[in-house]
């Protein structure tokens, strides 16, 4: 993977932006019946920008807003964003006061990500580690923590015809894998997983491990629901 445009994200900070980007907007939820072309834009993934940043206690802020420039061909500009607080390690979305204001991002320790490239790295972790992925029966104590998504770090590069290389590396500090090699095999195929993205088009092209892609098994794409 080429260093130019390269993206790197925590295992911690994917799976915040995973959680919260299934409540703000479910790969399920599409524009009414005669939606016009701004709902239909804004109904898509790579529609939205995203900050991540760390927040009090642990927790991790999501705030999506829309790209510049999306969704504004056809109508006025749109004025819409959210914050979440994401709880990773239990899971979970923190309750919000609606009496009170949205919690502001640090600075420090602010990563953004353009829409293209969050909605690529959520399509591809949702095919790495789907979210009621469970341990196969049989997996010992030691492994469990290989199937949970914050245990992968992210790096993320933008390439050539719109394509992102996404690769999932287990995170040493969330998943110490010395005692796993030579064990199920779980991490050998597991480790520094690559997806090949097509942007344009929000399809998986290929999968494979290490430098080798190959063409996804389920055909050209796999694809989320989605509106065009």
């Amino acid at each position: 993977m080429p260093d130019e445009g390269k993206l790197e994200l925590s295992g911690a900070q994917a799976m915040a932006m995973q959680l919260a980007m299934e409540h703000f907007l479910p790969w399920n939820v599409r524009p009414p019946t005669g939606a016009n072309r701004s709902d239909i834009c804004i109904h898509q993934r790579q529609s939205w920008d995203v900050e991540i940043a760390p927040g009090k206690e642990g927790t991790t802020l999501v705030y999506f807003s829309l790209a510049p420039g999306a969704c504004y061909r056809w109508d006025p500009p749109l004025d819409m964003e959210a914050t979440y607080e994401v709880d990773v390690r239990n899971g979970r979305l923190m309750e919000k006061d609606p009496m009170q204001p949205s919690p502001a991002l640090p600075k420090e320790g602010r990563l953004r990500l353009e829409g293209n490239v969050a909605a690529a790295i959520q399509l591809a972790l949702e095919d790495f580690l789907p979210g009621d992925a469970k341990p196969p029966e049989g997996t010992r104590p030691e492994e469990a923590c290989l199937y949970r998504p914050d245990s992968y770090a992210v790096t993320a590069v933008p390439g050539p015809a719109g394509v992102v290389q996404i690769r999932f590396t287990v995170d040493e500090k969330a998943c110490p894998t010395n005692a796993l090699w030579g064990s199920s095999g779980a991490l050998a195929s597991m480790d520094r997983t690559v997806h090949a993205v097509d942007i344009r088009t929000m399809r998986i092209l290929a999968i494979g491990n290490h430098a080798h892609l190959r063409p996804a098994a389920h055909g050209p794409a796999e694809e989320k629901p989605r509106s065009e």
